[in-house]
């Protein structure tokens, strides 16, 4: 293909069909969190709401883990003191999307920042304990 080609078009794109972007990625993974901001020295909540769509031909049985810093004084519990959670979500069919939501709480001791979080969307064989692939995601969290 040609400049002219890429630039005015060619009739070989007609007639060659679309080739879909293929990859070993089952999912499409988006990660959003509501409210948006924790509330620092004072004893809140946040959702964050974990998006996956299955992109691919087949189901696929798929867990959701998110992790949090350990050092940091916010949690998936009210206390503070869990630093991972993890939600098995059973098995996912072919354009099917789910949202998960993930608590993550503040303390009256968490300061003012922000605080990384990972998510990691498992694609699961047979059971929990054989992974297929994954997907890792990486956002922050702001407290204020």
């Amino acid at each position: 293909m040609g400049f002219w080609d890429s630039v005015l078009g060619s009739d070989k794109g007609a007639q060659e069909p679309a080739q879909e972007d293929k990859s070993s990625n089952p999912f499409n993974v988006s990660i959003s969190f509501a409210p948006l901001r924790l509330s620092a020295k004072n004893r809140s909540s946040v959702s964050l709401v974990v998006k996956v769509k299955n992109i691919s031909a087949s189901p696929h049985l798929v867990s959701v883990d998110a992790l949090l810093p350990r050092d940091a004084m916010i949690g998936f519990d009210p206390a503070c003191i869990n630093k991972a959670a993890e939600k098995r979500l059973g098995e996912l069919k072919s354009g099917a999307s789910l949202d998960v939501p993930i608590t993550i709480w503040s303390s009256n001791q968490t300061k003012e920042g922000t605080y990384p979080v990972e998510v990691t969307v498992y694609s699961h064989y047979i059971g929990y304990e054989k992974v297929l692939s994954y997907i890792k995601k990486s956002t922050s969290l702001r407290a204020v």
